[in-house]
């Protein structure tokens, strides 16, 4: 009972420890497909080992009797920039090379931060690949006790972001920046320079905020998700 996020990261010590190559999440109430293993390693490999990696993939929703609800919504952009504004990388599909891996262990997450974000925050900050699988790899089971959930399409994700309000939104992104900060002797040069314009901008005033959302890529995975992103950094 040490909470998520320092859970994800003792089992991955573990494993990084007992000489493993990859490293997959695993959520008790979720359902894998057959391939799920299969199609992050042959993706992984195209990759230099040398180079931290993290391959993530989208779901089948489904409802707590494993009956269809939608599929998650496709995966369109992955680099840090996209990674600061939010998280596509769910830790049910989640597959870490054992570069990847120490990168993440190098780091000293709070239990405030989610594993998976956190996971791709220092990967895509490391200038690591990120790699995104356009098909589903798993059953993503809903019910009453999720500790996160997902919601099945861009529709249901904009609803429930609009009564979350802009608070929760700038607060995740100042711990975030915080964090990263911390860390910055794992990051490229262009990672840290963007942590600090965006440090900045959020210390500052709206019209800091409407230049920092200038920067190329500093979106979200729709537009209409960008739309709201952009307000809730503007107002937040």
């Amino acid at each position: 009972h040490i909470g998520i996020t320092q859970s994800y990261c003792r089992l991955l010590h573990n494993a990084v420890q007992s000489g493993c190559q990859y490293f997959s999440f695993a959520d008790q109430d979720d359902v894998w497909l057959p391939d799920k293993l299969a199609r992050g390693v042959r993706a992984l490999r195209t990759i230099p080992s040398s180079t931290p990696a993290l391959y993530c993939a989208r779901q089948i929703v489904t409802d707590a009797k494993l009956r269809p609800i939608g599929v998650s919504p496709a995966l369109q952009h992955a680099h840090f920039r996209t990674a600061m504004t939010q998280n596509i990388a769910s830790g049910c599909t989640v597959m870490l090379n054992r570069t990847a891996a120490k990168t993440v262990l190098a780091t000293d997450p709070s239990p405030a931060l989610l594993h998976d974000w956190w996971c791709y925050l220092v990967v895509a900050g490391a200038g690591g690949a990120i790699v995104a699988d356009s098909s589903p790899v798993m059953l993503y089971r809903q019910h009453g006790e999720n500790r996160i959930g997902a919601p099945p399409d861009v529709f249901s994700r904009g609803v429930a972001a609009l009564r979350r309000g802009p608070t929760p939104f700038v607060k995740t992104m100042r711990h975030h920046l915080t964090a990263l900060q911390h860390h910055g002797d794992l990051l490229r040069p262009e990672a840290r320079a963007d942590l600090s314009l965006i440090t900045l901008a959020l210390a500052g005033g709206r019209w800091q905020r409407v230049r920092a959302l200038r920067l190329a890529g500093f979106r979200r995975q729709t537009w209409l998700e960008t739309l709201l992103f952009r307000i809730w950094f503007i107002i937040g």
